[in-house]
């Protein structure tokens, strides 16, 4: 488990910033610094998290955006299946799964041996976990100090997660997976995109 908390150290880089961002967010939608920590301490998602606090901003009532929430993380149904091969988890490893941690532990399970997998895995959500909600907490505090350090490293999410897919660009189906959300995309249909590219990654994943 300390290896993967370890190894987590570049989820932290690409989170922290974020969550700094989130909590500047929740401060702007007059919440109060318990109610904005128990956003990331209960649903850890982060797209679904900010979603989840536009909505309520705006008036929707709070059972309805949590269905949406729910909605649009629907593409870690993909995951699970996927880790499968080398991890059996239960729901503590399904919290901690975020689309960063299922990319660092694709890329590193199948290389350990199997009494260390689930230790390991839990070590590199408890990392990101505790930086996203620590850089959720200095943002609710009023860390507007920070506030253009989370917008200068804005980028660093999704370049984080592209570094960790490139291994992955090897596998034709994982392409293929990848062309068709892109097309589908361009097209203005990104969540039916990103279904079919859930199903076909499914089909390429080696156990």
């Amino acid at each position: 488990m300390k290896a993967g908390f370890l190894a987590a150290w570049p989820l932290v880089l690409g989170y922290f910033p974020v969550a700094v961002a989130f909590g500047l967010l929740d401060r702007e939608a007059d919440s109060s610094p318990w109610e904005i920590q128990m956003v990331p301490l209960l649903v850890f998602a982060g797209a679904g998290q900010f979603a989840l606090v536009g909505l309520v901003a705006q008036g929707t009532p709070p059972l309805l955006a949590a269905g949406l929430g729910l909605l649009l993380n629907l593409r870690h149904a993909f995951y699970g299946p996927a880790l499968r091969p080398y991890l059996r988890g239960g729901p503590l490893e399904a919290f901690l799964l975020t689309d960063e941690v299922f990319a660092l532990a694709l890329k590193t399970l199948p290389h350990l041996p199997e009494e260390e997998r689930r230790a390991h895995f839990l070590g590199l959500g408890l990392g990101a976990h505790l930086s996203w909600n620590l850089g959720t907490l200095l943002g609710s505090l009023g860390a507007e100090g920070l506030k253009g350090l989370s917008q200068a490293f804005g980028f660093a999410l999704p370049a984080l997660f592209f570094l960790l897919a490139l291994p992955h660009l090897r596998n034709r189906v994982a392409l293929l997976a990848g062309g068709v959300a892109l097309v589908l995309h361009l097209l203005g249909q990104t969540a039916l995109g990103l279904v079919l590219a859930g199903a076909l990654g499914l089909l390429g994943r080696r156990p």
